[in-house]
């Protein structure tokens, strides 16, 4: 039916343009679609323009500029301080082995005067060393390394050419084993030390008394080192170094002994003299000591477990009851006298051997034995004496 009624318009648009001719299509065109007629189609739409290929784009150059080289570690920093220590105390250089020291740093010798900074530093080096032993030297003989922390034995070894404190130079061969507890800051320098000295030998040395001290021949292989692995044993090892002292102030010299081995050897650089051997040499040397001072009390300062060995560093205070060698009993107090111990136990746990550190001069000042420094003062620097910095324990990592 619409498709009828479609065709009957277009009929009726035709006969009503009969009249009008074809010359106007385009009027023709537009009626017919008014009239209902179809649409001519859409005209489709342009073409896309041609792609034009085009060069690409250059990459940036790649940039070549090296990394910044890792920053060493601090165990890699400490030997590179440790040897340029060395080598500038072995050249008398001591602006060189001071700049190893961080601006603030300690130094504390005990029984000798100490220092803070790499001023005082240099000047105790060219005034107490250099300007007495023209040609001393040194070398690393055992290390042990923690953390930030170094224990290091050294030996140096030289002649008195110069005066010391009034005493005439003698030209006496001397020398010693010196044991350093160092700490270290994050860029290897030294920034804490503690010096441990058997000073009182070095002036037997000096004036060529029979007895003193031999002097150490230097060593020239590379130097024992330990370095710790954090383990559960080292652990055990720091409970066996803090044991120590509640042992030794029991003042029960038998309790200590037990606890060595029968072929136990112990070393002390007091004595002057080669390590004492077994047990019963052990606990006869101990019972001396205990005599000399009965009411010792001793008190932990540091310890470490590194590598096998336990390391106590501590002080003993306690009146000199007794005599020790061939000092007569004083009957005065002693304070404060710093110790080191390094002990290497047995497989069972026992002492197998042991080193012990500390100034004799600082008990001797104590008790009268020997005149103290004349001043608490440090050389021409106004450092103060080492002996009067109190014991604590050095700032850990």
């Amino acid at each position: 039916m619409r498709s009828t009624m479609n065709g009957m318009a277009v009929l009726a648009c035709i006969a009503a343009l009969s009249g009008l001719g074809l010359s106007l299509v385009l009027v023709l065109v537009l009626v017919l679609v008014a009239c209902g007629g179809e649409a001519p189609p859409p005209l489709p739409p342009p073409a896309p323009p041609p792609v034009v290929a085009t060069e690409p784009a250059t990459p940036p150059p790649a940039d070549t500029t090296p990394p910044p080289p890792a920053k060493p570690t601090l165990m890699q920093l400490i030997p590179q301080t440790m040897k340029g220590v060395t080598d500038a105390f072995n050249a008398h250089d001591s602006k060189k082995v001071a700049s190893y020291y961080t601006p603030d740093a300690v130094i504390a010798s005990y029984g000798a005067p100490g220092g803070h900074g790499p001023d005082d530093i240099a000047k105790a080096m060219d005034l107490f060393v250099f300007a007495t032993f023209a040609d001393a030297k040194e070398a690393p003989v055992r290390a042990w390394a923690k953390d930030n922390v170094l224990v290091i034995e050294m030996a140096w070894a030289g002649t008195m050419t110069g005066d010391f404190m009034g005493m005439k130079a003698t030209k006496k061969p001397v020398g010693q084993i010196r044991l350093g507890v160092l700490w270290f800051n994050d860029d290897g320098l030294v920034k804490e030390q503690h010096e441990y000295g058997d000073d009182a030998g070095l002036m037997a040395q000096m004036s060529g008394k029979k007895g003193a001290p031999a002097v150490p021949v230097l060593p020239t292989n590379v130097p024992e080192v330990h370095l710790a692995k954090a383990t559960p044993d080292e652990d055990k090892l720091i409970e066996m170094a803090k044991a120590m002292d509640p042992l030794f102030s029991k003042d029960d010299a038998k309790a200590v002994a037990a606890g060595t081995a029968d072929d136990a050897d112990y070393w002390v650089n007091i004595s002057g003299g080669p390590a004492m051997k077994g047990k019963k040499d052990i606990a006869k040397d101990l019972d001396n000591f205990f005599k000399a001072f009965p009411d010792q009390k001793w008190t932990t300062v540091n310890a470490w477990g590194i590598d096998g060995f336990a390391i106590v560093e501590h002080t003993m205070t306690g009146t000199q009851k007794g005599a020790l060698g061939p000092l007569r009993a004083s009957n005065k107090e002693v304070r404060d006298w710093h110790w080191v111990d390094i002990v290497q136990p047995s497989a069972d746990g026992k002492v197998q051997h042991g080193w012990g550190y500390a100034n004799l001069l600082e008990m001797m000042q104590q008790t009268g034995a020997i005149k103290p420094p004349p001043s608490a003062k440090g050389p021409a620097s106004g450092a103060p004496a080492a002996a009067a910095v109190a014991p604590k324990p050095a700032p850990q990592k």
